[in-house]
């Protein structure tokens, strides 16, 4: 009687090794995207009240300058 279970574990770590060429790069470009994403969420999260406060200054600043030029423009079409 063979033993055909020690056959199955053979042909399985070796079809997984036949195909790593195929398997290896996919795997090691979704970590190394993984990689790069996390680095950038670490840096918005370091800088995200210095984020916050620049939204914040630039909407008041578009907020202002949209009523300005709101009011000078009825002012223009009398003239």
């Amino acid at each position: 009687m063979k033993h055909y279970k020690k056959t199955l574990i053979g042909s399985i770590i070796t079809f997984v090794l036949g195909t790593s060429c195929c398997w290896l790069s996919s795997l090691a470009i979704w970590f190394g995207g993984v990689a790069f994403i996390g680095t950038i969420a670490n840096f918005i999260e370091s800088t995200q009240s210095l984020l916050i406060l620049m939204s914040s200054v630039l909407g008041i600043i578009s907020i202002y300058l949209y009523f300005r030029n709101k009011r000078k423009k009825p002012a223009e079409n009398n003239g």
